[in-house]
């Protein structure tokens, strides 16, 4: 058995991923990155190699992904950096990669967990996870796919962000196609957990929890909740329908198609469009708000 363990946690934005690292990160052995400039501990690490070793990426919605080739290095090596005592950068990109996170799971031993929602939208990402875990034989690694209902997850960047839900639902399509792909190539190394199977019993983490050593005792089983599941359905406003392309893929995944279906309003496109606009224009005051708050 490999003394450092890896578990990278591959998901859309807003399907619980940040749950499942606060869940996980309460069992003593499980650490996540301490500095990185992005929120919930993220480090992009994968999508920022990728640009680094200039392989090919989508835009995502409401995202500065892709990064800029140039400023990804120097994102990955403040990274490592900050996180690693005495890092000195190779010249090489590929060390600079595969090597950092050799480092990484070394000083986050015994169980270095990795999460972000940027990953499984990019196959050039999962393809250099891939090619990371096969030249790593010292790290024990397990991916773990997270799903949660479409409708869920597209809401839920509507009300956070005012992201297109059209333009989400297309993004969504691209990561769970990825994830079907990539389970063909990872096999075993890959568990796919569903969000709603997860808060309604942590059994479901068994694979995981089984990788890392510890039983669903040593959790709070009272950290997860079901007040985010199916929200959408109560908002009047929100007049989004998923295509049937999604519901098609979602079944896929166990998900019935009456759990997404939900009537298109006819002044859905105006009322989508005016919460954009008044959502970008309050930004700055918010911006402003917020750093204020940090110097009281």
């Amino acid at each position: 058995m490999s003394a450092h363990k890896s578990i990278i946690v591959l998901s859309e934005k807003s399907s619980g991923s940040s749950a499942f690292q606060n869940l996980l990160s309460g069992f003593a052995n499980i650490q996540h990155v301490l500095k990185t400039r992005h929120f919930e501990n993220e480090t992009l690490y994968w999508t920022k190699a990728a640009s680094i070793l200039g392989m090919p990426q989508l835009h995502m919605v409401d995202s500065e992904v892709p990064i800029g080739q140039k400023k990804a290095r120097a994102d990955l090596i403040a990274l490592l950096e900050e996180n690693l005592d005495g890092y000195t950068p190779p010249s090489d990109d590929r060390e600079l990669v595969i090597g950092g996170w050799r480092r990484l799971c070394e000083r986050y031993s015994p169980i270095f967990l990795e999460k972000s929602p940027h990953h499984l939208c990019q196959w050039s990402a999962l393809e250099l996870i891939i090619e990371c875990m096969d030249e790593l034989p010292a790290v024990d690694f397990l991916l773990v796919g997270l799903i949660r209902n479409p409708m869920d997850t597209i809401y839920s960047q509507y009300r956070r962000w005012r992201s297109s839900p059209e333009k989400v639902e297309r993004q969504w399509l691209v990561a769970y196609r990825n994830l079907l792909r990539l389970k063909e190539v990872a096999g075993e190394r890959l568990v796919i957990v569903r969000y709603e199977e997860m808060i309604s019993s942590l059994d479901h983490l068994k694979p995981v929890l089984d990788f890392c050593g510890c039983s669903a005792d040593a959790l709070d089983p009272t950290y997860l909740h079901r007040k985010s599941v199916s929200q959408w359905k109560s908002d009047a406003l929100f007049g989004f329908a998923p295509s049937q392309e999604v519901i098609d893929l979602a079944r896929s995944y166990g998900y019935r198609p009456e759990q997404l279906r939900h009537e298109r309003t006819l002044f859905w496109p105006v009322i989508r469009e005016f919460s954009r606009a008044r959502h970008k224009a309050l930004v700055p005051l918010r911006n402003i708000a917020r750093f204020a708050l940090k110097k009281t």
